[in-house]
């Protein structure tokens, strides 16, 4: 027969329940950014691969032809027939990509605000959803202005890349 704990009063004490253990708010940071870092490069592999306006994928069709596909045609198809990409769409796509356990949509989001900043200059305050909707907007806009090129794409997810990287170590 197993001893249980005694107490000083001579009775069997209860085993001390186990309270679940908060991970630590800076590892949580840390993991976000460094999650938010990997999404933002792999959408810039997308970018880099084939970069689209006015739409939000490429895919290569049965017949070997490359056509735009909007979010909802993207439906129909599996995500590895994507060879191309907008800015927003990249992120979007990259986002599919990650671990569901290590918080998508956190990493997301810091991924976009991370864009937006590299887009404006400065730093951003963390948004209402509302707001950062209103920012993924402005960015597939720039994105589609004529005079955009795969190369100003890359550059701001570079940028956007940095800025993950410098807050990580601050």
């Amino acid at each position: 027969m197993a001893m249980g704990l005694v107490d000083r009063t001579g009775t069997r004490a209860r085993p001390a329940r186990r309270v679940p253990v908060r991970p630590d708010a800076e590892l949580e940071r840390l993991r976000t950014l460094d999650g938010a870092r990997l999404l933002l490069e792999r959408a810039r592999a997308l970018v880099d691969a084939g970069w689209v306006q006015d739409a939000f994928y490429v895919v290569r069709d049965r017949h070997g032809e490359l056509r735009p596909v909007s979010p909802f045609g993207l439906l129909m198809l599996t995500r590895g027939d994507v060879v191309g990409a907008c800015l927003v769409g990249a992120v979007s796509h990259a986002t599919g990509t990650l671990d569901r356990r290590a918080g998508r949509r956190a990493q997301a989001a810091v991924a976009v605000d991370a864009l937006h900043e590299a887009l404006v200059g400065r730093p951003v305050d963390t948004p209402h959803p509302s707001a950062r909707a209103g920012r993924v907007r402005e960015l597939a806009r720039w994105n589609d202005e004529p005079d955009r090129t795969r190369e100003d794409v890359l550059a701001l997810l570079d940028a956007a890349i940095s800025r993950t990287i410098t807050a990580a170590v601050r």
